[in-house]
C-alpha cells in the first residue's frame, strides 16, 4: 500500500519529463570529456582492538584504567562469541556476571577492584579490559523550522510533499519512560521493556518481582525526559480537549516502543541511581533487547507495526579516555551492530559545548546519525540560526581505520533551543504516576534546550523517510541526510570533505529534500545493492543566462573509483555524461574535482522538471544523487537543489494532498515572561521561556565529580 502510493506520487510527478536537454558543446579548454583518473583506496581490515586509541600501549586494557587504584564498573570484550564456559569461568574466579551483551561479544562484570584487571586481561579470548563509562541525558518553532511541518516562511516541506507523517513506523525512545497518556501521545503505545529493571537491586523492581520481558510492560516517565523527547518526535499536537495546539513531532503518525533505562524517579540532577554503574548495565541491556526484538511481531498490533525501526538516543556515555571516544568503546560499538541490523539510530552529539573534551560513547559510533543542535532564534527562518553554545563539537578521536569520515561527527544539526515540552504526569500540580495519576490531561508547557531535543527532530524526519521507501537502510538514510542538508559554515576538514564543519556537521537537516530524495530512490527502485556511497556528486553552483542553466559541481571518492558522472533530465530513464574538469596526473582518495553541464529549460516540458545527477563506479553502482528543480518552456526558475545550494523552495505540490490536507500553518509565539500556558481555538498564548535557562542535562554522578559532564 505505502510503496504504491509512493509510486503513485512520483509518476504523476515525473510524467512529463519526456523532453530534451540542450547541451552547450562550447565549454573553455580546462574542462575534458574525460573524467580523471583516480586512484581507488581498498582499506586493510583491522580488527578494532588492534588499532582503538583508547589502549594505546596495546596491552589489552583501557588506558585510564592502569593508574586506577579504586573499585570500578568493568567489561570485557571478547574477539569472538561469548559461550557458556567463559561465564562459568570467571564465576568460578569469583565473579557474578551482570549481562552476557551477545551484539558486542561482552561480559558486564559490574564494580570490581581494579587490580583485577591484569588478571582478567589474559583469560583466553579477552581483548579488551574496559572501564564503565557514565550515562549522561543530554537535554513548536522546531518542525517548521527543519522543513517537515509548513509554516507562512516555508509553505513547501516534507508534509505537503507527501501526505506521510511518519504511520507504521515505530521510534524506540530510549530514555527515562513515556507518559504515552498524554494526549499528543495517546493510542501510540505499541510495546514496552523496562531495563532498569533488569538490575534487580532498584527497590520497585524488587517490590514488582521483575517485569515482563516480551514487550507487554508500559514504562511510566518518572522524570520528564522521555515523554518531552517523544513528543518532539511524534507528538500529534492534540490538548486534552482535543484541539490542535501546532505543536507537533516531525512524525505525527509514528509509534512508540517505550524502553526505560532511567529510574522511577527519573535520571535527572536531583536524582541518582543506588549505583551509578547500573544505569550503565540498564542502557547496554536495553540496546540489546531492542536488536533482540528488531523483528518482534508484538501481539495485538497490525502487522505493519511488528518490529522496530528506529533507536532514539537524546543521552551519552562519557569516555573516561583523554580525548573522549574514539568510537570503539562498547556502547558505540552496540549502536554500530544495531545500525548493521538494520536499526536506523538516532543519537545526541552531547551538550560539552566548544571546549569539551572529545565527543561520548554512543555519540561517537561510527555507523550512528549523530545530532548537534542549533539555536533557531526564536524564528522559523532558517537563515538566522545558529550553532548553540552548549552543542559539542567535532571531531570525535581518531579510531586507527584510516577512515577520516568515520571522525566527522556530528552528523546533521537541528534546533535545540528553547523547545517546548509534552508534559509527563511529573510536572504538573497534583499530577504524579507513582498516586495514581497519569498525563491524560497534561498539555505542551515547559521549555527545555540540549541536543537531547534536537534528536528527536531529526528522528521524526528518519521516521518519514522510513515511510515512503520501506526499503531504505540506516546507512543511506544517513548519506540522505548529509547530502540534503542546508550547509553551515565553512569546511573544517576541506582535504577530506569540502562541507563538513566540526559545528554543524553536513549542516541543518533539510525535512523536505531528505523525503523527497528518499521517495525518489524508492520509486526508481533503486537498492542498497545498487549504491556506493564512497562516491560524492553535489551540484555546486547553478547559473542562468536566458533559459540556460550552467550547472557546476564538485565530485571526489572516499575509496572507490569514479568511472563516470551523468546527469538525467527526464527522470533518471536517460542519461548524459558531463565534462570534467582538466587535471593532470591521478586524484588520491578525498582529493576533489568540478564537472559541469548544462541544461536549456526551453526545450524542457512545460511544468516542473528534476535534473538530476550522479556518479557510476565500475560496476555500475551508482552515488546518491544531488539535484535541482527547474520549470520548463522556456519559464526559468530554478527551484531547489538536493545539493542544498542554489535552493530555494521546490514546488511540486500533489493536488490531491494539498486537498486532503490543507495548509497546516504553525502559529507560535514566544514570550520571555514565565507565564501560565493557556490554549484558545487555534491560537497559543503566554509560553513560559527559557532561552537564558541551562541545555536540559539529566545526568547520573558518581563519585569522581570532576569527569561528569553538564
Amino acid at each position: 500500500m505505502r510503496r504504491g502510493f509512493t509510486l503513485l506520487c512520483l509518476t504523476l510527478f515525473l510524467a512529463p519529463l519526456t523532453g530534451s536537454i540542450g547541451h552547450d558543446s562550447g565549454f573553455d579548454s580546462q574542462w575534458s570529456t574525460s573524467i580523471p583518473d583516480m586512484t581507488p583506496v581498498i582499506q586493510e581490515e583491522i580488527d578494532w582492538w588492534e588499532r582503538t586509541t583508547m589502549d594505546s600501549n596495546r596491552n589489552g586494557i583501557h588506558d585510564s584504567l592502569e593508574t586506577l587504584d579504586q573499585p570500578v564498573g568493568i567489561g570485557l570484550s571478547y574477539s569472538r562469541d561469548v559461550t557458556d564456559s567463559d561465564v562459568e569461568l570467571l564465576e568460578s574466579m569469583g565473579y557474578d556476571i551482570t549481562d552476557v551483551i551477545e551484539a558486542v561479544d561482552a561480559v558486564l562484570l559490574g564494580v570490581i577492584n581494579s587490580s583485577d584487571i591484569w588478571e582478567l586481561s589474559q583469560i583466553d579470548g579477552v581483548v579488551m579490559v574496559e572501564r564503565y563509562g557514565q550515562v549522561i541525558l543530554w537535554g513548536d518553532i522546531q518542525t517548521p523550522n527543519i522543513l517537515a511541518e509548513q509554516s507562512e516562511v516555508y509553505p513547501h516541506t516534507a508534509w505537503n510533499h507527501t501526505p506521510m507523517r511518519g504511520a507504521g513506523i515505530n521510534i524506540a525512545m530510549v530514555d527515562t519512560g513515556t507518559d504515552n497518556e498524554h494526549p499528543g501521545l495517546k493510542d501510540k503505545f505499541v510495546a514496552g521493556y523496562d531495563a532498569v529493571c533488569f538490575v534487580h537491586t532498584d527497590p520497585e523492581c524488587i517490590l514488582a518481582g521483575g517485569r515482563e520481558t516480551d514487550g507487554s510492560f508500559d514504562p511510566d516517565d518518572g522524570n520528564q525526559h522521555g515523554t518531552a523527547c517523544m513528543g518532539m518526535a511524534a507528538a500529534t499536537g492534540l490538548d486534552a480537549n482535543g484541539e490542535q495546539t501546532g505543536f507537533e513531532g516531525s512524525a505525527p503518525n509514528a509509534s512508540l516502543i517505550d524502553v526505560r533505562i532511567g529510574t522511577d524517579a527519573g535520571a535527572g540532577p536531583f536524582e541518582n541511581y543506588l549505583l551509578s554503574q547500573e544505569f550503565y548495565e540498564s542502557a547496554m541491556n536495553g540496546i540489546q533487547w531492542i536488536i533482540d526484538n528488531k523483528d518482534t511481531a508484538w501481539p495485538g498490533v497490525d502487522e505493519s507495526l511488528h518490529g522496530i525501526d528506529i533507536i532514539s538516543l537524546s543521552w551519552g556515555i562519557t569516555s573516561h579516555e583523554g580525548g573522549g571516544s574514539d568510537g570503539e568503546d562498547m556502547h558505540s560499538r552496540i549502536l554500530n551492530e544495531a545500525t548493521l541490523a538494520g536499526v536506523t539510530v538516532s543519537v545526541a552529539a552531547g551538550n560539552d559545548g566548544p571546549d569539551n573534551d572529545g565527543l561520548s560513547g554512543m555519540g561517537s559510533s561510527s555507523l550512528s546519525i549523530t545530532v548537534g543542535a542549533t539555536d533557531d532564534m526564536n524564528t522559523i527562518d532558517r537563515d538566522d540560526d545558529d550553532i548553540a553554545s552548549y552543542s559539542s563539537r567535532g571531531p570525535r578521536r581518531d579510531n586507527g581505520d584510516n577512515d577520516p569520515t568515520n571522525e566527522m561527527k556530528p552528523d546533521v544539526t537541528a534546533p535545540g533551543t528553547n523547545i517546548v515540552q509534552a508534559e509527563a504526569c511529573v510536572t504538573s500540580g497534583g499530577c504524579n504516576n507513582f498516586l495514581g495519576g497519569d498525563a491524560s490531561q497534561n498539555g505542551y508547557t515547559g521549555r527545555g534546550s540540549g541536543t537531547s531535543y534536537a534528536t528527536p527532530a531529526v528522528t521524526g524526519i528518519i521516521a518519514l523517510m522510513m515511510e515512503v521507501n520501506d526499503e531504505i537502510n540506516p546507512l543511506v538514510i544517513r548519506e540522505i541526510l548529509r547530502s540534503t542538508a542546508t550547509r553551515m559554515g565553512p569546511a573544517s576538514q576541506p582535504e577530506h570533505d569540502p562541507h563538513w564543519n566540526e559545528d554543524f556537521g553536513w549542516g541543518l537537516v533539510h525535512g523536505h529534500d531528505a523525503v523527497w530524495t528518499a521517495q525518489y530512490l524508492n520509486m526508481t527502485g533503486m537498492t542498497t545493492s545498487d549504491m556506493n556511497l564512497d562516491l560524492q556528486v553535489h551540484i555546486e553552483n547553478i547559473s542562468t543566462q536566458g533559459t540556460v542553466n550552467t550547472y557546476t559541481g564538485l565530485a571526489w571518492s572516499r575509496g572507490a573509483a569514479m568511472e563516470t558522472i551523468e546527469y538525467s533530465t527526464d527522470g533518471g530513464e536517460t542519461w548524459t555524461e558531463v565534462v570534467y574538469e582538466s587535471v593532470n596526473g591521478t586524484l588520491s582518495t578525498y582529493e576533489s574535482f568540478e564537472f559541469q553541464f548544462v541544461v536549456d529549460t526551453d526545450k524542457l516540458p512545460d511544468g516542473y522538471n528534476m535534473i538530476i545527477v550522479r556518479g557510476v563506479d565500475a560496476d555500475g553502482a551508482s552515488s546518491m544523487i544531488s539535484w535541482d528543480s527547474v520549470v520548463g518552456g522556456g519559464n526559468v526558475d530554478s527551484m531547489g537543489s538536493g545539493s542544498s545550494l542554489g535552493r530555494t523552495l521546490f514546488i511540486a505540490i500533489f493536488a490531491f494532498a494539498v486537498l486532503a490536507f490543507g495548509a497546516w500553518v504553525a502559529v507560535q509565539q514566544r514570550v520571555d515572561e514565565p507565564l501560565q500556558f493557556a490554549i484558545a481555538a487555534g491560537e497559543i498564548q503566554n509560553v513560559p521561556s527559557a532561552v537564558d535557562d541551562e541545555p536540559l542535562d539529566a545526568m547520573i554522578m558518581d563519585d569522581e565529580p570532576d569527569s561528569a559532564s553538564s
